[in-house]
């Protein structure tokens, strides 16, 4: 039985959801065995552009002191996630400095 054909009572991820910690860590396996992102992708139930931005953001672009290329990093991938959700979002347009918010907060 091969990875793709596996029963592990995990719950079936939502197309359209973000990925998990877990997604992430099953993305790494799929991949070191060599499937395609087509094959991760169908494994997870997600896009596999999905799948080629989550390698991309969890692979570090510099090579080791070795000479060795990195590889792909789940909690890498997972930490700049949370990052770009800090950003994300709509941004204030009325500021504490600005002439507005000092009339209000003097009224």
């Amino acid at each position: 039985m091969d990875y793709l054909n596996n029963t592990i009572n995990t719950l079936p991820r939502e197309r359209g959801q973000h990925l998990r910690f877990e997604d992430r860590c099953e993305i790494k396996v799929l991949h070191k065995q060599g499937y395609s992102y087509r094959q991760i992708a169908k494994a997870l139930n997600c896009s596999p552009s999905t799948v080629g931005y989550e390698l991309k953001r969890g692979t570090a672009t510099k090579t080791t002191l070795r000479g060795r290329p990195t590889e792909y990093v789940p909690s890498r991938g997972q930490a700049v996630y949370y990052e770009n959700r800090k950003r994300s979002g709509r941004k204030q347009r009325i500021t504490s400095e600005s002439p507005f918010a000092i009339w209000v907060a003097e009224q």
